[in-house]
């Protein structure tokens, strides 16, 4: 992994506020996750492959619920059987990463939110949508969390998509199935809480990308999307303006400033080597109940928003 803690700025003060606001303290953190790793190790079908602040950001991701931690730790290993295009071979050195970076950016803002919330930017859409990927970009997500798990501290996400380009062309290439896996994955493997989903620069398109929300995202995700219209400012009454790149009415600074990198901070040495370690399922005991919620056959009926 490459240098870290440059990017992400969370000061001692953000930690306690997050650890408060979830009712723990270093003693219990340190309880929580000598209890965990224990689990994990008497796990037959899961490798003892992370380290102690990893299971903290979990357990912090879990709103300190040990059921959930759990819940979180297999599916982090399983859920690679199930969605291999998401989850595994994220060589972000190779072509297709370079070819993306061109044609949409993608961003984490460094600041947390006055509540402490982690705000993602997907902006500069190409008008081509034949230059757009959406599986690559669902890759690319996977990996910004799977480094988020390792250096962020927060309470969960607000993200922001600008629709100014997006058209006709990118919403019939658009894969609902893929937008359903990549709420499984960023829920139950990363136990990500979302808090807002902003549709910025909203036109004629909305309507069609609402629709696509609605199919796509479960019930209670659908409510916690807002859109707001070209030139409004309704967005900043829920997201403070130093979050926002400068493109797109905030004061941030303008958004090359931060599109990709968080990735930078680490190498594909780094992800790659993620791909060693995942669930054995034929070592998975009969009465292990894990595996009926999101398995390698994968019924995803019982997931819940937190």
């Amino acid at each position: 992994m490459a240098d870290t803690g440059k990017y992400l700025v969370i000061t001692p003060e953000e930690m306690a506020y997050v650890r408060k606001q979830l009712g723990t303290n270093e003693e219990d953190i340190k309880t929580a996750v000598t209890s965990l790793r224990e689990w994990l190790r008497m796990q037959p079908h899961l490798p003892d492959a992370v380290d102690d602040s990893f299971i903290e950001r979990m357990y912090i991701n879990s709103k300190c619920s040990m059921e959930k931690v759990k819940l979180g730790l297999d599916a982090y290993f399983s859920l690679k059987h199930r969605f291999p295009e998401l989850l595994m071979n994220r060589d972000i050195e190779g072509s297709d990463f370079q070819f993306a970076k061109k044609h949409l950016k993608m961003m984490v803002m460094p600041r947390l939110t006055k509540d402490a919330y982690r705000v993602h930017v997907l902006t500069a859409v190409d008008e081509d949508s034949t230059n757009v990927i959406w599986p690559l970009y669902g890759k690319i997500l996977t990996t910004r969390l799977e480094i988020m798990l390792v250096e962020d501290y927060s309470l969960g996400d607000v993200g922001i998509i600008d629709l100014a380009n997006v058209n006709a062309g990118h919403i019939v290439r658009a894969d609902i199935n893929l937008v359903r896996n990549i709420e499984v994955c960023y829920q139950t493997a990363y136990r990500r809480r979302l808090k807002g989903l902003h549709l910025v620069n909203a036109s004629k398109i909305i309507h069609s990308v609402m629709k696509i929300v609605k199919m796509a995202l479960s019930e209670k995700l659908q409510k916690r999307v807002f859109a707001h219209l070209p030139g409004s400012t309704t967005l900043f009454d829920y997201v403070q303006r130093d979050c926002v790149p400068d493109e797109l009415g905030g004061t941030a600074g303008p958004a090359d400033n931060f599109a990709y990198k968080v990735r930078e901070m680490v190498n594909s040495e780094w992800l790659l080597e993620k791909d060693k370690y995942m669930s054995d399922e034929s070592k998975r005991p009969a009465d292990n109940h894990y595996g009926d919620i999101y398995g390698i056959a994968g019924s995803f009926k019982k997931l819940s928003v937190d």
